[in-house]
């Protein structure tokens, strides 16, 4: 070889010496290397136990993601029908409370009817969901399930007790899907 050839070969060589255990040093020591026996060979076994762990961690959290999910949905709906059902149970209050000598007739039976019918659909289907209506009448008021609209003078009796129910409070599992809206009896200075 000649010198011009030789140097370059030495360069060469001294170049890629050096970049190979610095590269080495900032990586790292190889997965290979960390987890193998003692004959050289790497450990598959524990690189499957920690897969099948991440698998399982993965698996049991979009379940409760997707659970979460599906709660939401359900709530963001409810909360859609809940004034047409709130409606159709008060105009449902009405009809009882109307004179039981007034009979209707034709149209205006089967409208009444037909309402009922749908009511009572709603009603299995809220209760199927979890979804009940709040009884807040004649009942403490209670700070965590319902929102005191106004405060009317009472008798010492009543102070303190839902007199009115402004707009009806409903519970879905447990939790408050919509406060009721009440007016409170506070007591009178005389």
């Amino acid at each position: 070889m000649s010198k011009k050839n030789r140097s370059q070969a030495e360069q060469e060589e001294t170049l890629e010496q050096p970049q190979a255990p610095q590269a080495q040093a900032q990586k790292g020591p190889l997965p290979e290397q960390e987890q193998s026996h003692p004959d050289g060979r790497p450990d598959y076994y524990e690189q499957f136990v920690r897969l099948s762990a991440d698998f399982d961690n993965y698996r049991k959290r979009t379940e409760r993601e997707k659970a979460s999910f599906l709660a939401y949905g359900k709530k963001q709906f409810a909360e859609k029908l809940l004034p047409a059902y709130e409606v159709m149970l008060r105009e449902r209050e009405k009809m009882d409370k109307a004179p039981k000598g007034e009979e209707l007739t034709g149209e205006a039976k089967s409208l009444r009817d037909g309402m009922r019918l749908i009511l009572s659909e709603l009603e299995k289907a809220f209760t199927a969901e979890g979804i009940t209506r709040m009884d807040v009448l004649d009942k403490p008021y209670d700070p965590n399930t319902q929102e005191v609209v106004a405060m009317i003078p009472s008798s010492a009796e009543q102070a303190g007790l839902v007199l009115q129910e402004v707009q009806m409070g409903f519970m879905m599992d447990g939790n408050v899907l919509r406060p009721a809206r009440v007016i409170v009896g506070q007591e009178s200075e005389d």
